[in-house]
């Protein structure tokens, strides 16, 4: 593992680890920046959404000589120039180091001196964890005994101690924690598969406990990581996906008509139908280049919303909504301002069948006490 690397060192000399966990990351990071770029034109508004909200939190931060980026990948959402011009230091974390290579490319030449990327798991728990999964996968003869093993291993999981990172005037958490709870089962799912021929995650009658149970650490975990990394008066920006849809199985057909009724005004106006009997076609024609990518985009959003108006059985919950939250004013944070939220397009294209678009939600929080 590397732990530490200026930024001004070529990318050919660096070499990072071999072991699976990281490899997982690597993997899942390079899927992430293989997507098309057609696609990645969907999700401009979320990437101006979330870079305003970023240097909104940046100007409330009280002092100017650390900035970290938890979780950081490629930078797709994180305005890294901008940050990079306004603290005299800017600290990248993430388990993939090739994604936050990539993510240099944002930042000028002459302010890369100030950049550090640190190729490290920004959770007390998910590398040991993923750890003790891959030796119990290697010590079963079936996938059921390997899942029987899994679920002994989570019953004893607890947080430990905050990973060490310098004291920081901002911290970014963004698009995170809604991740971390699902990464062991994915990579457990794949050991499995890999092993076995079959995964069994849906089947395992222990799936469902596991995750709630790996919510709860992720939510207790995030927040004392947040809390140790925060100087007294310093400013974290915390922006995450709760929820993701239209998740088509969880409701009746009748919540589709009614939403595809209530969008038919904004679908007229934009030139896409001209009756509730056309809404369904023009939803299934967009994303396919028959219109402008801003018009998409405005149809899609008012088309998630109306969903997002009739009722909670139209997402699927990713995390829940006000839980960190609860867990940072425990430890001396109160928020500075509103929340915002808007929608990621993040699969646009699947969106007229299966859930193609995450909410997001956003908090800029200050430290004013010790917890």
């Amino acid at each position: 593992m590397l732990p530490i690397v200026p930024c001004f060192v070529a990318a050919a000399t660096l070499a990072f680890g071999q072991e699976p966990e990281e490899e997982f990351f690597r993997d899942k990071g390079k899927d992430f920046r293989g997507t098309a770029p057609e696609t990645r034109l969907y999700w401009l508004s979320h990437v101006e959404h979330s870079h305003r909200r970023i240097l909104e939190a940046a100007d409330l931060a009280q002092g100017r000589a650390v900035a970290t980026v938890l979780g950081c990948g490629a930078g797709t959402e994180i305005p890294l120039a901008e940050l990079a011009r306004r603290f005299e230091r800017l600290i990248l974390v993430d388990l993939d180091g090739p994604s936050m290579i990539e993510a240099l490319e944002q930042v000028p030449l002459e302010l890369r001196p100030r950049v550090e990327l640190r190729v490290m798991d920004v959770t007390s728990f998910v590398a040991p964890l993923m750890d003790r999964i891959t030796r119990a996968v290697d010590a079963s003869s079936t996938a059921a005994e390997a899942f029987g093993r899994f679920g002994g291993i989570l019953a004893e999981l607890r947080v430990g101690e905050p990973v060490a990172l310098p004291p920081s005037d901002l911290v970014l958490s963004s698009l995170l924690l809604s991740e971390i709870p699902r990464l062991p089962l994915t990579f457990a799912g794949r050991l499995v598969r890999a092993r076995f021929g079959t995964e069994m995650l849906d089947a395992w009658d222990g799936s469902d406990p596991a995750f709630e149970s790996l919510v709860r650490l992720a939510i207790e975990d995030h927040a004392r990581l947040l809390a140790s990394l925060s100087r007294s008066g310093g400013v974290v920006y915390y922006a995450d996906t709760f929820a993701r849809g239209p998740a088509y199985q969880r409701f009746p057909p009748e919540t589709r008509a009614r939403v595809e009724t209530a969008v038919l005004s904004e679908f007229s106006r934009l030139g896409l139908a001209r009756s509730a009997g056309e809404v369904s076609a023009a939803v299934s024609r967009l994303c396919v280049a028959e219109h402008p990518v801003g018009t998409e985009v405005e149809a899609y959003e008012r088309l998630l919303a109306a969903y997002w108006q009739a009722g909670e059985s139209t997402f699927e919950p990713l995390l829940p909504a006000t839980e960190l939250q609860r867990e940072l004013a425990e430890r001396g944070f109160t928020p500075l301002g509103a929340p915002e939220s808007w929608w990621w397009l993040s699969y646009p294209c699947a969106i007229a069948s299966s859930p193609g678009a995450f909410y997001v939600n956003s908090l800029i929080l200050r430290r004013t006490a010790a917890p």
